[in-house]
């Protein structure tokens, strides 16, 4: 199995990150968000399509009770995100798990015969990250290897009462 328990994350692709954050929070009782603008992934770091990849993203992060949401506005360069708003547009991009075993998990999705479209790391906060073809499910899989810094900060942003796949 490349991926089970509860999925972490699940997030869209958006063209205008003030009007999303608005509708989810006025409709789907998202009451905070932490939102980093112009994050850079460079080509040290990160892969799209097997070539090194540079592009800047706008990322927002949110609780829906104990569901975390993600949103992301690409801001320059070619990546996954920026290939969904030519493709297809704004919506629904990938379900994220953090998988016990990150490199198993890859192995396993390698071995099925799923392709990693996309994977790097973002230095200085800990945090791997390798994007699945969707295949006949359309929206891609994300499995994410997270720092126990990282783990702590999602920890102190998710609302009482509710706790993180990793607790």
């Amino acid at each position: 199995m490349i991926a089970d328990g509860p999925i972490f994350q699940l997030c869209w692709v958006v063209e205008d990150m003030a009007a999303a954050q608005q509708r989810f929070t006025e409709h789907y009782g998202v009451a905070q968000w932490f939102t980093v603008p112009d994050v850079r992934f460079g080509p040290e770091f990160c892969e799209f399509r097997g070539a090194p990849a540079d592009y800047t993203i706008t990322v927002a992060l949110g609780y829906a009770g104990g569901q975390q949401l993600e949103l992301i506005e690409p801001r320059g360069g070619a990546s996954l995100y920026a290939e969904q708003l030519e493709q297809i547009g704004p919506g629904l991009h990938h379900a994220a798990w953090v998988p016990e075993d990150y490199d198993g998990a890859l192995d396993a999705a390698r071995a099925a015969g799923i392709e990693v479209v996309a994977q790097g790391r973002f230095e200085g906060i800990g945090m791997e990250f390798a994007y699945l073809a969707g295949g006949p499910i359309g929206s891609h899989i994300e499995l994410m290897r997270l720092s126990d810094d990282m783990k702590a900060m999602f920890d102190a942003m998710i609302p009482e009462g509710f706790s993180n796949p990793w607790q």
